[in-house]
Formats: structure tokens, sequence, C-alpha cells
């Protein structure tokens, strides 16, 4: 009767295992969630006027994709459409974006030094800039994913821990008459 006895103490285990597995994942995706807007929001951004969402302050998803696009659009306006590999380290006489990686054929400056091609360096700014704000957004998108699946856990923790309950029930007497039943063993 004890190793009988066993199997449904070992099934409400289970149960609690994953009830506590569920707040804990829950708790980590309200976490990071916080977390990701707070960083955001401490960066005081706030989208301009020509974004798909216009003047408002980037803390979720949608404006930090919102912010994301529009950086991207100008500085593709800047660069004539070439991204940061397309383009030369140096300026040239003619101001192109493509600029060239030949120090010879650069413009220099008045000590005779090339000069930095400005548009590939707004690029590379640019690029970092849409990176991490794409990566808040995913972040934030996945944190909810974690809070779903806690509380997805937490509910077929308790559905398992009540079918350890019910399964001691129908073998205990004592815990039968806890709940008005009459148990198979007795």
């Amino acid at each position: 009767m004890k190793a009988l006895r066993l199997f449904p103490k070992l099934v409400i285990a289970v149960g609690i295992i994953f009830a506590l597995g569920g707040l804990g994942t829950a708790g980590a995706g309200i976490y990071i969630r916080s977390f990701v807007g707070e960083q955001l929001a401490a960066q005081k951004i706030v989208t301009p006027d020509d974004a798909t969402i216009p003047n408002t302050p980037v803390t979720g998803i949608a404006t930090a994709l919102s912010m994301a696009d529009i950086i991207q659009h100008h500085a593709g306006d800047s660069s004539k459409g070439l991204s940061y590999a397309e383009m030369g380290r140096f300026a040239i006489e003619s101001g192109e974006p493509v600029g060239t990686n030949n120090a010879d054929e650069a413009k220099k400056d008045a000590n005779g030094k090339p000069v930095a091609n400005a548009a590939r360096n707004t690029q590379l700014t640019a690029a970092g800039l849409v990176t991490s704000l794409s990566l808040s957004a995913m972040a934030i998108g996945a944190s909810y994913g974690a809070m779903a699946l806690g509380i997805g856990f937490l509910v077929l923790g308790i559905v398992i821990t009540g079918l350890g309950y019910a399964l001691l029930g129908l073998i205990t007497p004592e815990v039968a008459k806890r709940f008005g039943l009459q148990s198979v063993a007795a």
C-alpha cells in the first residue's frame, strides 16, 4: 500500500515543481520587460515628426521599431542608398557618399591628410542604433513569451497537483474523507 501512495505523491511533487517553474519564468519575463523598458526610457528617445509613430517616447516594441526604421531611412538619404560596406573610408572631392578607400584619391584637409567619409560614419552610427533598438524590441517580445510560457506552466502545475491529490484521495481514506469522497481502498 505504501508503494501505491508513492505515485500520487510524486505526481503532486511534479505539479508543484511545474507551478514553481512557471512562477519563476513569468517573474523573469516581467523583470526583463521592466528592465528593457526602463533602459529605453532612460535614453529619453522621442520619435521624430516623420516617423510612423510620431512624437512618442520610445519605451516599447512599436516605438523602438518605428525609431529604428526612421533612423535607417534618414541614414539612407544621407548616403544616397549606399550601405556602410559600399562606401569608402575617405571622402572624395565631388562630395559623393561613395568615397574611396585609396588615400591618394581622397579629399585632403589643411594638413594634407585624407578626410573621413562623413556619410559612411553616419551609416555606421545608424547601423549601431538600428541594431540596438531592434534588439530591445526583440527582448521585449521574448519577455512576453516568457510570461505566457510561465503562466502556462503555472496552470499545468496546478492541474497536475490537483490530479495527484485526486489520485491520493482514491487510495487514502483520510484524504478522501477530507474532500467528502469515499476511498477505493476503504
